[in-house]
C-alpha cells in the first residue's frame, strides 16, 4: 500500500499504462505526477490562461493510444501532454462535456445535459466531437424524472443520470442509472456490446425523501431569483440501480451499486462483468474505489480533521485469479 497526502482536494485521479499515478490537485489548479512506488515525478500545468495552463482545477486525466496524457479543463477545453510532460497542443470544444474518451481516430465522445426549457424535461446525451473539437452526432439520448417545470433544477442522491467511462484506448461504456443497460461502444460510436441485469425496482420510502431532502448534498440550476432548492426536488419513480462503473485493464466493467441513503455500514458494492459482458462477480469495498487497474485499487479519502486528502493505492493479492469470462 502507498499513501499520497494533498492539501486542499482532489478531483480525480488516473494511472498509466506504466504504472504512474496523476492527481488532479484541486487546490493548486494543475496535475501532479507520481511513479508507482508514489515517489513525485513532475508537474503538469498551471493556473492561467496560456499553453499547458488550466482556467479552473482539471477536473480528469486520460491517455490515449500512445498513453500520452490528456487533460479536461472545465469549461471547454482540453490539452495534450506528451509522456515527458511537455505540453503538446490545446483543443476548443464547441460542446460542453462532462465526461470524455479519446478514439485512436482522435474523435472526441462524452457527455453533455442541456438544461432548455424544453418538452419532455432537460436530456442527457452522449456525443461525438471532431479531432477539433467541433459537434458531429448525438449517438444516445436519455430523459429522466427533471421536468422544465420547475424554479430551479435540483440533482441529488438518488436523482437519475448518464454515466460514461472509458474501458480500454479503443472502446468506452455509457449507461443511464433508471435502467440497467450498459452500452459499450468503439471509436466510431458504434455499439458492440449490450450489458443487461435483471434486477427488482426499489422504490423510494418517506423517509429516504425525507433525509435527502434535509442532507443530500445537491446540485443546483436556478430558473426565478426565489427558486427554493430543498423544495425543489423531484424523485425518480424507483431508485436509481447504479451510481456510476469503471473498468480495468482487463476490460472488465464494475458497476457500482446505488444503495439506500438510510444505510450506515461503510460499504460498496460493485457488479463485475467480463469484457465480454458475463456477469461474473459481486465484489464488496470498505470504501468507494475511485480506480481499480493491474492488480490494485485506488481510494481517495478525505480526513475531516486536518482536511488532508489521501491518495491510497491498496494491492489486490488475487488479482492473478479474478476470471475474465464465465
Amino acid at each position: 500500500m502507498i499513501t499520497i497526502i494533498f492539501l486542499g482536494g482532489v478531483t480525480a485521479l488516473s494511472v498509466d499504462g506504466d504504472g504512474n499515478i496523476y492527481v488532479s490537485d484541486f487546490g493548486n489548479t494543475r496535475i501532479q505526477m507520481y511513479d508507482k512506488t508514489g515517489k513525485f515525478v513532475r508537474t503538469l500545468g498551471r493556473k492561467g490562461q496560456g499553453p499547458g495552463e488550466f482556467q479552473t482545477p482539471p477536473r480528469k486525466v486520460l491517455f490515449d493510444s500512445k498513453d500520452n496524457p490528456w487533460v479536461f479543463d472545465v469549461p471547454l477545453t482540453l490539452h495534450q501532454f506528451d509522456k515527458d510532460g511537455t505540453f503538446q497542443k490545446q483543443i476548443t470544444l464547441k460542446t460542453f462535456l462532462q465526461d470524455y474518451f479519446i478514439s485512436p481516430q482522435g474523435s472526441i465522445f462524452g457527455t453533455t445535459r442541456s438544461l432548455r426549457p424544453e418538452p419532455g424535461g432537460p436530456k442527457e446525451s452522449v456525443v461525438k466531437l471532431d479531432p477539433e473539437g467541433g459537434f458531429v452526432q448525438t449517438i444516445a439520448e436519455f430523459r429522466g424524472e427533471l421536468t422544465k417545470s420547475r424554479n430551479a433544477i435540483v440533482w441529488h442522491r438518488y436523482s437519475s443520470q448518464l454515466y460514461f467511462s472509458p474501458v480500454n484506448t479503443t472502446t468506452f461504456c455509457y449507461g443511464f442509472s433508471m435502467g440497467y443497460r450498459i452500452f459499450v461502444a468503439d471509436g466510431d460510436g458504434k455499439t458492440i456490446l449490450v450489458i443487461e441485469k435483471e434486477e427488482k425496482r426499489q422504490s423510494i420510502s418517506g423517509k429516504e425523501q425525507a433525509w435527502i431532502k434535509k442532507n443530500s448534498p445537491i446540485l443546483v440550476q436556478p430558473r426565478t431569483r426565489d427558486a427554493k432548492p430543498r423544495e425543489e426536488m423531484v424523485f425518480p419513480e424507483y431508485r436509481p440501480y447504479f451510481g456510476g462503473f469503471m473498468a480495468d485493464d482487463g476490460g472488465r466493467i464494475y458497476v457500482m451499486r446505488l444503495k439506500s441513503v438510510l444505510d450506515e455500514i461503510p460499504e460498496f458494492a460493485f457488479d463485475v462483468f467480463s469484457k465480454d459482458g458475463y456477469y461474473i462477480y459481486k465484489m464488496k469495498l470498505p470504501f468507494k474505489a475511485a480506480l481499480i487497474k493491474a492488480g490494485f485499487v485506488y481510494e481517495i479519502r478525505e480526513d475531516k480533521e486536518t482536511a488532508d486528502f489521501k491518495i491510497i493505492r491498496h494491492k489486490i493479492k488475487n488479482w492473478d485469479q479474478i476470471k475474465d469470462g464465465i
